[in-house]
């Protein structure tokens, strides 16, 4: 009579289950951070917002380098959360994923934005070199990174609410993300220019330098996917 009776698996919703877990790891972090250095969101906000455009020289927010990389690898997961969460609880993408097999999105996700990032960061410092301009690289880098850190707390939010929240909420989430990830691009190419002019720097080495590294990118994407 057993042999006959159907067996009945348990349903795991594993991109709530990712997202959870990946939420968890960040606030963990970010609890490490402040012990680290109580300061350091508050001090990079205002290096951001304030010192950017003061013309007085930026705020060092700290020379500890166990806290850099700490707020580094909470942007990378959280970032690439709110990409996973875009393409779990959008119709963005046709992105099609096996039950069971979300978390290896996941990893690609995750994988594929270290290396762009770090990608990046080289050849951001290694056309510096080149164009005679390493200040600007570094400076350039620096803001990309901030960016990258103020997101990371602006997406923490939003990816986490979107497995319990309604498949329209979800969606409005994502797009709340998509706004708020344009918004702060856009600020970091105004901080930039900010500091090009500031620094006398507006010369055609640096527009070479950041239509190389920042628009011809941006269209070769668009080219790709239109």
């Amino acid at each position: 009579m057993d042999e006959l009776m159907p067996v009945v698996g348990r349903y795991v919703d594993w991109n709530a289950a990712i997202i959870l877990i990946i939420a968890t790891i960040i606030v963990v972090l970010f609890i490490v951070a402040r012990s680290l250095y109580p300061d350091y969101y508050r001090l990079m906000m205002y290096r951001m917002f304030v010192d950017n455009f003061s013309g007085r020289p930026a705020t060092r927010v700290t020379e500890v380098s166990s806290i850099e990389a700490v707020t580094i690898v909470i942007s990378l997961l959280s970032i690439s959360a709110m990409g996973f969460a875009a393409i779990c609880y959008s119709d963005l993408t046709s992105v099609s994923m096996e039950h069971g097999h979300e978390w290896k999105l996941m990893l690609i996700i995750l994988l594929s934005f270290t290396v762009y990032n770090h990608s990046r960061g080289l050849i951001n410092l290694f056309a510096g070199f080149l164009f005679r301009l390493p200040e600007f690289a570094k400076s350039y880098n620096t803001a990309i990174l901030d960016t990258e850190r103020m997101l990371s707390i602006l997406f923490l939010p939003l990816f986490s609410l979107c497995p319990f929240v309604s498949a329209e909420m979800a969606k409005i989430f994502v797009w709340i993300a998509i706004a708020v990830f344009v918004v702060m691009v856009v600020f970091q190419y105004i901080t930039i220019i900010f500091y090009l002019l500031k620094n006398n720097f507006l010369n055609h080495h640096s527009i070479l330098y950041f239509c190389t590294l920042e628009f011809l990118p941006i269209l070769i994407v668009l080219k790709l996917v239109l």
